[in-house]
């Protein structure tokens, strides 16, 4: 699926139309028209407008059309304690503070 269809899916799964997805993510329609179409690129700021206003979006999704696989991603830690706490200060110094 292309980047332009994604998008239309994405407004579609809002129930808008694209005027009123412009106007959600604070682009002009002639803009969205544009990357739609595919005559533009859509530019990083159009991206992240998206997921402040619409965060449940993935938008690795959206951009490459391929989900994010989560455990790929992130490392989950194999017990959840605190090990020790480390504070800095202004001038530079820290304190390290275990259990």
């Amino acid at each position: 699926m292309s980047l332009s269809k994604r998008i239309l899916k994405l407004i579609e799964e809002k129930s808008l139309n694209a005027s009123r997805f412009a106007n959600s993510i604070d682009v002009k329609r002639s803009n969205l028209s544009h990357i739609i179409s595919g005559r533009n690129k859509p530019s990083a700021d159009f991206f992240l407008k998206i997921k402040k206003i619409y965060p449940e979006i993935d938008l690795n999704w959206l951009i490459t059309g391929k989900k994010l696989k989560k455990d790929v991603n992130f490392m989950t830690p194999e017990n959840n304690s605190i090990e020790s706490v480390v504070v800095f200060f202004n001038d530079g110094s820290y304190k390290k503070y275990s259990q």
